[in-house]
This record gives structure tokens, C-alpha cells and sequence, in this order.
């Protein structure tokens, strides 16, 4: 399920949110999925894929700011917050609206103008794929391309039984090796890109940062932390 999930009809620039951590919004699937078609791994390829799996295995939290550019030109920020396992707030800066939470169980997209909220369980989204306790690029993801630049590692994967889904690569720098960007081309070939600014890693996160409180309930509008 590492690309599906999102298979529902989100409007305006809610859409952005979607793209941005490799969730596009996409088709159904066809009737016959595509298999994805493995890289095939040098040893150097093996040594770097148990590099970033042990990057995420250590990686309890995570705050930065972000930049988010799509092929089409439009440029998005806001702020990031994991914290591993199972958590996770992307919140757009104004004027978006956009803010998705995983709260260890749900994952959460809300748009405060339209005051509309979207609920999924956590397990059956991409977002899972970066939040699980123990990080794999096997099994239920393929890893398609491998390519290497000065200071740079970037790994694309697709899901493994349905590679028409889509694309994720994931960017590192080499020192100090940390993810830096990561980008996402759907279904129909369109690009979004991710590029994290001023990451901060293990730093203690407030609680509350992923905790939701529907402002159809509590009569107040999603607090910001962007």
C-alpha cells in the first residue's frame, strides 16, 4: 500500500499537501498492476540502502522547515515534525490553509478554510512506509534507481506489486548524512519537490504538535506550528 490510500477527492490547493510526502492523488489502479522492476545492486548499492535504513531506525525526531516546488511552478512552506514511531505534522504556512497530522494511529488532513477534515488509518497510507519502527526498502517497495553526485545519495522506490502508482526519491547529503529533499512523480508523470531547510534532529517536540482537535467539536480553528 505504499502509494495508495488517498484515492479520494480533495480540492484546490489541498492537493499540494497530498503530493508532498509521496501521497499522490491518483486513479484507480488497472486491472492488472504493474510489478516494479528492481535496480540491480552493487555492492556499494547494498552498503548505501543499509545506510539509510539505519539513518531512519535511528531517527527519533525530526523538525525543519520545508520548501515545496511543483513542476508547475508553484511554491509552497511550512514546517515538518516526525517523531518516530508513528507521528508526524506537516503544516503549510499562510496563505495555505493545508495541515496533516499522523497521530500514531490516524492519519489526519485537514483544511482549515473549508473547515473539512479527512481521516485514514495510519497503517493503510504511505505515510506508514516513513513512520514504522523498523524501516526497510524491501519487501512491500522496490528500489528502482540508484544514482550518486558529488556529496549527494539519491534512492527511488516504487511500490513493489503496482509500480504505475508512482515514484518517490529520496535525497541524502553525505556529510553529515541526513535526508535533504525528496521528490515525488505520480501517475501522470508530474513532479513535486520537498527540500528540507535547517533540520534539527533529536530534538524533544511538544506533544500537542500532533495531537487534533476538530474545530467542529471544540469551536476553535487548528492552532499553526509553522
Amino acid at each position: 500500500m505504499l502509494m495508495k490510500g488517498l484515492r479520494v477527492s480533495i480540492a484546490r490547493r489541498s492537493l499540494l499537501a497530498v503530493l508532498a510526502l509521496g501521497l499522490p492523488l491518483l486513479a484507480a489502479a488497472p486491472a492488472l498492476a504493474a510489478k516494479a522492476k528492481p535496480w540491480p545492486l552493487t555492492p556499494q548499492d547494498k552498503a548505501d540502502i543499509a545506510r539509510i535504513e539505519t539513518y531512519f531506525d535511528g531517527l527519533k525526531t525530526l523538525s525543519a522547515k520545508f520548501l515545496q516546488v511543483t513542476d508547475a511552478g508553484a511554491i509552497s512552506r511550512g514546517a515538518l515534525y516526525i517523531q518516530r514511531p508513528g507521528r508526524m505534522r506537516f503544516d503549510y504556512a499562510p496563505p495555505s490553509p493545508v495541515v496533516m497530522i499522523a497521530d500514531g494511529t490516524l492519519l489526519i488532513y485537514h483544511d482549515r478554510e473549508l473547515v473539512e477534515t479527512t481521516t485514514l488509518p495510519l497503517s493503510t497510507t504511505p505515510v506508514a512506509f516513513l513512520l514504522r519502527e523498523k524501516f526497510r526498502l524491501s519487501q512491500d517497495i522496490t528500489v528502482t534507481r540508484i544514482d550518486r553526485g558529488p556529496g549527494v545519495l539519491r534512492v527511488s522506490v516504487r511500490e513493489t506489486d503496482d509500480a504505475d502508482q508512482g515514484e518517490l526519491t529520496l535525497q541524502f547529503s553525505d556529510a553529515p548524512f541526513r535526508l535533504e529533499q525528496w521528490s515525488v512523480l505520480d501517475s501522470q508523470s508530474r513532479q513535486t519537490k520537498v527540500t528540507l531547510i535547517d533540520t534539527r534532529l533529536g530534538d524533544p517536540i511538544d506533544p500537542k504538535i500532533f495531537d487534533f482537535r476538530d474545530p467542529k467539536f471544540f469551536n476553535q480553528p487548528v492552532e499553526r506550528f509553522n
